[in-house]
């Protein structure tokens, strides 16, 4: 056997022996892992393991998620565009204002368990409560899960960016809240 056929005889026979190994792994019944319930309840030291605004924005994706009937990656894929908000409503049988409305109960529910479990308190309560009444939904939500490293008032404010107009009861706009 000569240089030109071994090379080629010595790859197949390589490729072979990988896709043995990986079907005697159990590669070959690899099936996904289910999307979770978002009405099931969820551990909490899963969420207590995330930044406490990210926390906040899962737990409310996971509320609303339940309130519509759809999964937590479908609300949060919809949230991200508005015409996908749109489609979203109308495969439900609701309109957009129906998915807000659910999204913005889901983070006032979200606050309030994360006030009763001694998460968040005083200025970040107050701010989150604004943010959950007031700001568009979306951005609030994709700002709230870029801070799982930043849980700071300032950081979820810097991340509203433009929605600094927002105003916290007895401090004013959250835009002066800002060094």
């Amino acid at each position: 056997m000569d240089d030109r056929t071994r090379a080629p005889l010595t790859a197949l026979a390589a490729s072979i022996g990988l896709i043995a190994v990986y079907v005697a792994f159990g590669g070959g019944s690899f099936t996904p892992a289910a999307t979770a319930d978002p009405c099931q309840t969820r551990d909490g030291a899963l969420l207590e393991s995330r930044g406490i605004f990210e926390g906040i924005a899962l737990s409310a994706l996971d509320g609303a998620a339940c309130d519509l009937h759809v999964s937590r990656e479908q609300l949060a894929l919809a949230l991200a565009d508005p015409d996908a908000t749109e489609r979203l409503a109308a495969a439900r049988g609701i309109d957009a204002d129906d998915v807000e409305a659910a999204v913005r109960a889901g983070l006032e529910r979200a606050v309030d368990d994360a006030a009763a479990a001694g998460r968040i308190d005083g200025l970040e309560e107050s701010v989150l409560r604004e943010v959950a009444r007031f700001a568009p939904v979306g951005p609030a939500i994709a700002a709230l899960r870029a801070l799982s490293d930043d849980d700071s008032v300032q950081g979820l404010i810097e991340e509203l960016g433009g929605w600094t107009d927002l105003r916290v009861p007895g401090l004013g706009e959250l835009g002066q809240l800002l060094p």
